[in-house]
């Protein structure tokens, strides 16, 4: 019998091949939900998501890669809030 996977974007909801996607792990400390400890959320997504998103994701010269580093991860921290809100993430107080 056969197994099929299939890989998803989070974001897109497009299928990807297993190695496309790039998964961003969100853990938090001190959340606790129904007092169960909350072990964070997994996000899967693609090349073409992450660069709407404004990453870099190829880099052409090995000089630019401590450039698309830092880029990317000032993305991140700029871009966190909106990913987890899209991906259904409450933040209230």
């Amino acid at each position: 019998m056969a197994k099929t996977t299939v890989f998803t974007c989070d974001i897109c909801k497009q299928s990807k091949s297993e190695n496309d996607l790039a998964r961003i792990t969100v853990r938090s400390e001190g959340i606790r939900i129904k007092d169960t400890g909350y072990n964070g959320i997994n996000i899967d997504i693609c090349p073409d998501c992450l660069k709407r998103k404004g990453f870099v994701v190829e880099v052409k010269d090995k000089s630019e890669w401590e450039q698309a580093e830092a880029q990317n991860k000032a993305t991140l921290e700029d871009k966190i809030y909106d990913i987890l809100t899209y991906m259904g993430v409450m933040f209230a107080e």
